[in-house]
């Protein structure tokens, strides 16, 4: 059995500062070209579960554009790590588990407790929460399970949050799907940053 390279957990691992010495050192136009994320000259542009995000170059700053505040450290590696590695592969409209992920299987249990978990237990007794909060976060609805909706992670790339309700017999489910463009852009661990940032998200919804 080969035994795949360790990759660095973006939420504890590698410092923010090794990112941006690795960000600063990268020719910004080569990064745009091969991640699709358009480049100004002083920063790097895209849409976040549609709030509008920049990323300057070459201090590695990421920055909600729609209110000037500083975006999260997790949003902030995990563009970098987007912009500096992913390639961009357009969607061929399949959508795949996160166990169908190149690797996916071994961070299996870790996506399962940070995200899949985490969801059906947000927002598996109470559907019109759920809703609110992916409709907060630009969801479309996507007619599968008892309530489920597709939302654009990046341009581009879009999650697919299905859930099942839960009551007195069965307790709630849910799954979190990939468009099966996400594989040429993140590593498996990085998926599991992805479902954290969109819970976050969805969260702050008021």
């Amino acid at each position: 059995m080969i035994v795949p390279e360790k990759i660095p957990d973006n939420k504890n691992g590698v410092p923010l500062e090794i990112y941006r010495e690795q960000f600063a050192a990268r020719d910004p136009e080569q990064m745009s070209a091969r991640s699709g994320v358009p480049y100004d000259g002083t920063a790097f542009t895209d849409v976040i579960c549609s709030r509008p995000v920049s990323l300057s170059y070459p201090d590695m700053t990421a920055v909600f554009t729609d209110t000037g505040e500083p975006a999260p450290a997790n949003i902030n590696i995990l563009l970098a790590r987007f912009v500096m590695e992913g390639s961009f592969v357009q969607a061929g409209g399949s959508f795949k588990a996160y166990t169908e992920m190149p690797w996916g299987e071994v961070y299996a249990a870790q996506f399962n407790g940070r995200c899949i978990k985490r969801m059906a237990f947000s927002y598996g007794f109470d559907l019109n929460k759920f809703e609110k909060a992916c409709l907060g976060v630009g969801g479309i609805p996507a007619g599968k399970g008892d309530k489920s909706f597709d939302i654009e992670f990046l341009k581009g790339y879009t999650l697919r949050l299905i859930l099942w309700e839960g009551d007195d017999e069965f307790p709630p489910a849910s799954q979190i799907l990939f468009s099966d463009n996400f594989q040429f852009a993140f590593q498996a661990e990085d998926l599991a940053v992805v479902g954290d940032i969109v819970l976050n998200m969805m969260k702050a919804v008021k």
